[in-house]
C-alpha cells in the first residue's frame, strides 16, 4: 500500500449543509440515492486505513448556492468555509480545503474570495462547479471572479454538477415548450455520466472562448481525469489548426492549436477519482504529462467502504499504466508541489 498519499478530491458535509439540502429540495442531490453521512472521525479512519496522509476537502455539487435567497446562500457558503478552515486548523497535517463561492452572485463571491484567501482561514484554493446556474466557465459573467483568482495565481478545483443545457425544438411543439430537455437526462444519477459531459463542456467553453488564455495564472484541477475532455480534444484541435472559429458571440479571443496544447499541458492538472485506469489516463496522457496527474477519492459521495477497494485497485494498476517511477509522485508529490506553490503565492 502506498503511504503518504494526498487526496485532492474529497468532500465534507456539515449538519447545517445537510439540513439546507433537505429543506430546499436536495434530498437526492444530482439524482443520488441520498446524502451520505460524514464526520471528521470517519474521514480520518478511512485515511488511516488506506495510507492517505492528507485530504483536501470541499463541498460537492450542488454547492452552496441552493436557494432563491441571496443572504441564505451567502451564510451557507460562509459557514461551510469556516467549518473547513477549523478542521484544517485542528488537523493541519491531515486536512486542507478548497473554499466554496455563492456563484453566480459575483459581488458576494468576490467578498468570499478575500475572506478565505486574505484572512486567517487559509484556503488551499477555490472550488468552482462546472456551471453556476447555467453560467459555464467561459461565460463573461464569471470574468470578475476569474480575474481575481488569476491575480492570486490561485488553485481552482473544477467539480462537475448537473447540466444546464437544453435543446430547442424546431417544430410545432416548440411554441408550447421552447426549452426542451430529454427525459434521458433525469433517468440516471448525474455522476454516472452526465458529470463527465458537463466537465468536458465547461472546460472546452473555457478553452474555446480564450478564457483560459486570459487567465493563464490560474492553476486548474479538473476532476475525474477531465471527464469527456480527452475524447473531444482531437476535434477541437483540428478545427483550430484549420483556422476555423471556435467561439462566437461572447467576445472570444482567437485560440490556436499550439495554445490549446499548451493550456492542457501547463495550466491543467487532472485528478484520478473514479475509475479512470487505464482508458481515461491513456487518453489524457496524449495531451499532458504524468506530472499533471493527482490522486483523488471522491469520498464520502463515493462511500468509504467502496472507495477503499478502488484505492487498492489503483495502487495495483497505476504503476503498470504510468510506470512505477511516476506512480508515487501521482499519489503525493505532484499535489505537494502544486499546493506548495499556492502557499508561496
Amino acid at each position: 500500500m502506498a503511504n503518504g498519499k494526498i487526496d485532492v478530491h474529497a468532500h465534507f458535509i456539515t449538519s447545517t449543509y445537510r439540513k439546507a439540502l433537505l429543506e430546499h429540495g436536495y434530498a437526492k442531490p444530482d439524482g443520488m440515492p441520498g446524502i451520505p453521512r460524514w464526520s471528521e472521525e470517519s474521514h480520518l479512519a478511512f485515511m488511516n486505513s488506506y495510507g492517505i496522509a492528507k485530504s483536501i476537502i470541499s463541498v460537492s455539487s450542488p454547492g452552496t448556492n441552493i436557494t432563491s435567497n441571496r443572504g441564505l446562500n451567502q451564510n451557507l457558503t460562509r459557514e461551510s468555509n469556516e467549518y473547513a478552515a477549523h478542521v484544517k486548523a485542528r488537523y493541519p497535517d491531515r486536512f486542507g480545503y478548497f473554499a466554496s463561492l455563492p456563484l453566480p452572485d459575483i459581488s458576494a463571491s468576490l467578498a468570499e474570495i478575500k475572506h478565505v484567501l486574505d484572512g486567517p482561514l487559509k484556503a488551499d484554493g477555490i472550488i468552482l462547479l462546472s456551471n453556476a446556474s447555467g453560467f459555464y466557465l467561459g461565460d463573461p459573467h464569471l470574468r470578475p471572479i476569474l480575474a481575481e483568482l488569476d491575480s492570486r495565481k490561485a488553485v481552482v478545483f473544477v467539480h462537475p454538477t448537473g447540466t444546464c443545457c437544453q435543446a430547442n425544438l424546431q417544430d410545432s411543439s416548440a411554441s408550447e415548450s421552447p426549452a426542451y430537455s430529454s427525459p434521458l437526462a433525469s433517468a440516471y444519477p448525474d455522476p454516472v455520466f452526465e458529470f463527465f459531459f458537463d466537465s468536458g463542456r465547461s472546460i472546452l467553453d473555457m478553452i474555446m472562448t480564450g478564457t483560459a488564455c486570459r487567465f493563464s495564472q490560474i492553476r486548474w484541477i479538473i476532476t475525474h481525469c477531465g471527464g469527456a475532455l480527452a475524447s473531444l480534444l482531437d476535434r477541437v484541435i483540428q478545427m483550430a489548426s484549420l483556422g476555423l472559429p471556435l467561439a462566437s458571440g461572447r467576445d472570444p479571443l482567437p485560440v490556436s492549436e499550439a495554445q490549446i496544447r499548451a493550456i492542457i499541458a501547463e495550466q491543467f492538472w487532472f485528478d484520478l477519482a473514479g475509475n479512470p485506469i487505464p482508458n481515461q489516463v491513456d487518453a489524457i496522457l496524449r495531451f499532458t504529462s504524468r506530472q499533471q496527474l493527482l490522486f483523488g477519492t471522491d469520498v464520502p459521495w463515493m462511500p468509504f467502504e467502496v472507495v477503499g477497494e478502488v484505492v487498492q485497485r489503483m495502487e495495483r494498476d497505476l504503476p503498470d499504466c504510468v510506470g512505477k517511477e511516476h506512480s508515487d509522485p501521482i499519489f503525493r508529490g505532484n499535489a505537494e508541489q502544486l499546493l506548495l506553490k499556492q502557499v508561496e503565492n
